[in-house]
Parts: structure tokens; sequence; C-alpha cells
């Protein structure tokens, strides 16, 4: 334990005296956090629609009042001629173009069913999904009020009463729907993920660079020592990135926690493992800085972030690439600290990802030491 402490130490104080590291590897998350938390969302609001009204009826109007009732909308009128509709939207002036046709209030005044055209910009899939659901739901709340009209005249006229079927909805662990919610506490892994990849995968290699890597190898540390003595203050860089993120998910972007921390640095401490253990078996590879960054990045931190489910559902996925992800360990930590943040369970629940987290960083740790004998030989 002396010779690691020994180690422990002058890595520390490297890291001290590097401020462009140490701002890299402190400062650097927090402000990431901070825009990606305000960057990363999915929620679609204020969507530009420009709304043509050919029949200008009271139930138009009113049509229009219920669309754009809420913030979803920023609605304009499409004054010029129908065939300019398709260039509002290659414009980008409108992400949506509403047109009620002429007759629309005379067939809803026969109690008729009236039809609406909805044109979308469809270069965003996000976008365009979004904004049509807002739209067909504003619809859909419209015509069921006209249709509790008819049936309250009916119900008067000849005494019957009209079934109906009500849903009651009530959301769970996010109950405003925020997106940002969702997606915060997976950018705090994604920021986990390179900074501590990225450093440890150039740790050894930097000893090589600089011609130190000799020294440490007349000296008494054995190479798992060497190892851990490269591992164990990037442990504790982890932990203080963790330490200084978690006031600004908290109090600064409002995202609620209703779990436990000693569970969060429990989960995030073997997801760390996985990361640290995945740079220095990086580093072990390559004989240069860049090459290390290099790898890291493609052939590490992109595809953690693209196959965990941070951006694209795993369930979505074909059988080939889903079975590649249930082998990435970024996914089973995310569905920790997302589990841990807005729905609060514990080891009881999660002990099964925690499980494939630590056999992970285990596994990688030991695939690291053994490949770094081999270099000693």
């Amino acid at each position: 334990m002396n010779r690691i402490t020994c180690l422990l130490i002058k890595e520390l104080t490297q890291i001290r005296r590097d401020r462009r590291l140490f701002g890299v590897l402190v400062i650097a998350p927090v402000f990431q956090l901070l825009v990606l938390g305000y960057a990363a969302v999915t929620d679609v609001k204020e969507i530009r629609l420009a709304i043509r009204d050919d029949d200008k009826s009271y139930y138009s109007r009113e049509y229009i009042r219920a669309v754009t009732a809420s913030d979803y909308f920023k609605s304009f009128p499409a004054d010029g001629p129908a065939q300019d509709d398709g260039e509002l939207l290659v414009s980008g002036r409108a992400g949506l173009v509403l047109v009620i046709p002429r007759g629309f209030g005379k067939v809803l005044a026969k109690n008729s069913p009236a039809t609406v055209q909805a044109l979308v910009d469809g270069s965003d899939n996000n976008f365009a999904v979004q904004g049509l659901n807002y739209l067909q739901k504003a619809t859909r709340l419209y015509s069921s009020r006209l249709i509790r009209v008819v049936q309250a005249d009916l119900a008067r006229q000849f005494h019957v009463n009209v079934p109906t079927v009500t849903a009651q909805s009530r959301v769970w662990y996010n109950p405003d729907l925020k997106s940002r919610n969702y997606m915060v506490p997976g950018v705090m892994g994604i920021l986990l993920l390179v900074t501590t990849t990225l450093v440890t995968s150039m740790a050894l290699v930097k000893e090589r660079e600089e011609g130190t890597m000799e020294q440490l190898m007349v000296t008494p540390l054995r190479g798992g020592e060497i190892i851990l003595g490269k591992l164990l203050p990037f442990v504790v860089v982890g932990f203080v990135e963790l330490t200084l993120t978690l006031p600004v998910m908290l109090f600064v972007l409002q995202v609620p926690f209703a779990g436990s921390f000693l569970m969060l640095y429990l989960v995030s401490g073997l997801f760390l493992l996985t990361t640290l253990g995945l740079g220095l078996f990086v580093s072990t590879l390559v004989r240069t800085q860049q090459q290390a960054m290099l790898f890291a990045t493609f052939f590490v931190a992109m595809p953690f972030v693209l196959l965990s489910g941070f951006i694209f559902p795993v369930e979505n996925m074909p059988p080939l690439l889903g079975a590649v992800a249930s082998l990435i360990p970024m996914k089973y930590y995310l569905t920790c600290v997302r589990g841990v943040f807005l729905k609060g369970v514990g080891l009881d629940v999660l002990w099964r990802e925690a499980l494939v987290l630590l056999v992970w960083g285990v596994g990688i740790l030991a695939l690291a030491t053994a490949k770094f004998h081999k270099r000693l030989d």
C-alpha cells in the first residue's frame, strides 16, 4: 500500500499542477452540464403554425381559437394564394400549415364530420411527430366539445343517457412530462464517460511519451500496482465531478431527486470502474496520446452514447444492434441513475444492472492488467 500511495500522490500532484487538465476534469463538465441540460431536451414548443381559413365562419374561428390556446403553437395567418403553402414550409417560415376548407362550418352545423388539412415539414422527424400530435390533440378536444353539445341536446329531447368513456390518467415519477428530467441524468453519465475514459486512456501513453515509463519499470512497483496507482486518482476525480454536478442538476436545472445519494454514488462508482478500466485498456493498445484520444472517442465513447439508449431507444433497434447494446455498460448505468433520480428505487430493484457494471468493471480492469504485464515483458 505504501508504494501505491506514493504513486497516487504523484498522480494527484501532476493533475493539480496541470491547470489545463484540471480545468478539463473539473470545470468543463459542470459548464457542459449546464449547456447540455438546457439544450438536450426533446420538448417541442412554439411551433410556427400558418393557418389558412378559407371558411371564415363561427366554427372555423372557434376551431382556430382551440388550436392556438396552448403555448405549443405560434400562429399567423397564411394570406397568400394556396400555391404558396409549400413555400412556407420550404423557407422555414412555418413548420405546419393548417388549411380550413370552405363549407367547414356548414358541415359541422349539420352535425356531419368535417375535415381539415395539415401540411407538415417532415425534414425533422421529432418535430413533425410532436407537432402533429399537438394539432390532433387540440382537434380532438374541439371535436369532443361539439359532441358534448349534441349529446346534451339528444339527452334533453329523448330523456336518455348517452354512454361515454373517460380515461383519467395519472403520470408517475415525472408528472409534468419534462424531457429534461429524463435527459439530464443521462448527460451526467456521458460526461463521466467522456472525461474519465479519455484522460485515463492517455495515462500510460503519457508516461511512455515523456520517457518516464522506464523509471516506473525499474521501481519495485508491480504491474497491478501501477494500474491501481493510475486508476485511483481518476476515481477521486470522477467522484469530485459527480459531487460538483449534483447541485447544478438539483438546484439550477431543477431535476427532481427521489432516491438515495448513497445508491447514486454506489452505481456511479461501479460505472467508473468500467470507464476507467476501458481507458487504461486503451492506453495499453496505443503508443501516442493522439492515438489514445482517437481510439477512445471513436471506439468507446461514440458507440456507448449511440447504443446505450440515451438518444435512440434500444427497443427500436434491429435485433443485432439490440444484442450489441445489451453488452454496453452505459445502458445499465443510465437505467440505474434514472431510476434513482426519478423513481427513488434502490439495490433491491437495480441489483441486476449493478451486477453487470461490477462484472464489466472487474473484467476490463483484469484485462488491462494482463495486457500491461505483457508490455512489461
